[in-house]
């Protein structure tokens, strides 16, 4: 819809055509409408003449909304709202050909299901039986496992977490049904015996104990298990990562992207083992060091995350190398700590094939602080990331305003910022800010700047892509369904 500035009396907007913004939402009644013509009353009593691009469904003194969609000298463009009841219509179209689709493949099309389905297409899975399956019983396994680790925390041996779910599930029932027939059969023989009751529970606890020991001769269980609060997202995370469906790769997930135990709180945790201790304590300062220099490598433009993971590797060889040769009672911890963090490190090479994410300490006046900065790319086929068209998502620990997150999409020579703080206090701060920020992207080359701010304490984080509602609505309307 066009609105010719010749009729349009930007007055009940400001002074001028910067009073508006893009995105702006503005209402006003149909006082007319002449074919593809419309005068609309603002809710100032301003009229505007408007003259409609598209078919639009209204009647006189019906009131409607408009988004603004683009500004320029001559002209301003605004979309009537209405179209959503028409998206609306197409979407539910697409639902009813999702649940066809599922019926047509034997699965359950109930409202679970249909998110599913939705959730692959979005993220460019075929939609198939197999894939389907696959999901919805590893969801199902590791949801079954976390009761079992809950009521038996010490029932998971170490090279079970590195299996396919539905496997370790299998044999962990397995266990499970012997260990009952070994109870039941021990209670049979102690009252066979007429062993009183008070020594029949004691024998028939040494043995269960020697049985158990028997299953679990070889038994190092992991330190870090991590698979709760299931569900598709992490499950589709790994299918689209070319990860194994296991404990390890899940414990991951929420370990290091979901923030439950970050690769800052591996190392710090380390750090503090290594200065418990006289003869370690160097080591430890060692670490620190490499760490120390990553805010001046930020301000100097000579930040390489794939280096300083590398030379992390290096030093955590070096650090277990000397651990190995001092004995002291903290040998253990720390070599168990250095073995988490090189799993953590390896497990983020493997998802970076994909994007380039790096999670790390920062110091901020003598504090270690966790920085988190995830680049995705829309074309998986390159190498390298396009830096006109690409999507940056930074987080910040701060010590005077809490977290601090700001997802930046660059589109040729235009900037976004979306900036997420826990408190209105901390968004004034950064409100008092944004025209310093603004000179200084517009050196960088910039044209279109726009800012935004949302205060909340949920997290955006690299499990889910950063999509509208109107994108993901547009993938599911238009792709086939059956490839």
């Amino acid at each position: 819809m066009k609105i010719n500035h010749g009729n349009y009396n930007i007055g009940f907007l400001g002074n001028d055509n910067q009073g508006l913004k893009i995105g702006q939402m503005i209402k006003g009644k149909i006082q007319q409408i002449l074919n593809d013509v419309l005068l609309i009353e603002m809710e100032n009593g301003k009229l505007v003449e408007a003259k409609s691009t598209i078919p639009i469904e209204a009647q006189k003194n019906d009131i409607l909304k408009f988004r603004i969609k683009a500004i320029d000298e001559n002209q301003i463009m605004i979309q009537p709202i209405t179209e959503e009841v028409k998206e609306k219509g197409a979407i539910d179209t697409a639902e009813n050909k999702i649940v066809n689709l599922l019926e047509s493949l034997n699965v359950k099309s109930g409202k679970e299901e249909i998110e599913l389905v939705k959730k692959l297409i979005v993220n460019e899975i075929p939609v198939n039986k197999e894939i389907l399956d696959n999901i919805i019983q590893s969801k199902g396994s590791f949801e079954k496992i976390e009761t079992l680790l809950n009521n038996k925390p010490n029932s998971v041996t170490q090279n079970m977490i590195t299996k396919d779910i539905r496997e370790v599930l299998k044999t962990l029932l397995k266990l499970e049904v012997h260990t009952k027939e070994n109870e039941y059969n021990e209670f049979q023989k102690v009252k066979e015996l007429g062993i009183k009751s008070s020594n029949g529970l004691e024998t028939q606890k040494n043995i269960m104990e020697k049985e158990h020991q028997k299953l679990f001769d070889h038994k190092t269980v992991h330190s870090n298990i991590n698979i709760q609060d299931m569900n598709f997202e992490k499950i589709i995370f790994l299918l689209k990562n070319n990860l194994k469906m296991n404990m390890l790769n899940m414990t991951n997930i929420n370990n290091i992207l979901l923030k439950d135990f970050t690769i800052t709180k591996e190392i710090d945790q380390l750090i503090e083992v290594l200065y418990e201790n006289k003869e370690t304590a160097h080591l430890g300062k060692s670490l620190e060091q490499i760490f120390s220099k990553l805010k001046d490598m930020i301000l100097e433009k000579k930040f390489e995350p794939g280096e300083m993971i590398k030379e992390i590797h290096v030093k955590l060889e070096l650090v277990k190398q000397s651990i190995e040769n001092i004995s002291s009672k903290e040998q253990g911890d720390a070599l168990k700590n250095i073995a988490n963090l090189k799993n953590s490190l390896d497990f983020v090479s493997k998802i970076n094939q994909f994007q380039t994410y790096f999670q790390m300490p920062i110091f901020f006046n003598d504090e270690r602080k966790n920085l988190e900065l995830y680049i995705s790319k829309d074309d998986k086929n390159r190498k390298k990331i396009n830096p006109k068209d690409v999507k940056i998502l930074v987080a910040l620990d701060t010590k005077t305003m809490d977290k601090v997150q700001v997802l930046i999409g660059i589109k040729d020579k235009n900037i976004t910022c979306n900036f997420k703080v826990t408190t209105d206090e901390t968004k004034k701060m950064l409100l008092a800010f944004e025209n310093d920020l603004k000179e200084a992207l517009k050196l960088l080359d910039f044209k279109g700047i726009s800012m935004k701010y949302v205060v909340g304490n949920s997290e955006n984080n690299m499990i889910g892509q950063e999509l509208t509602k109107k994108e993901i609505d547009e993938k599911i309307r238009f792709i086939d369904l059956k490839v």
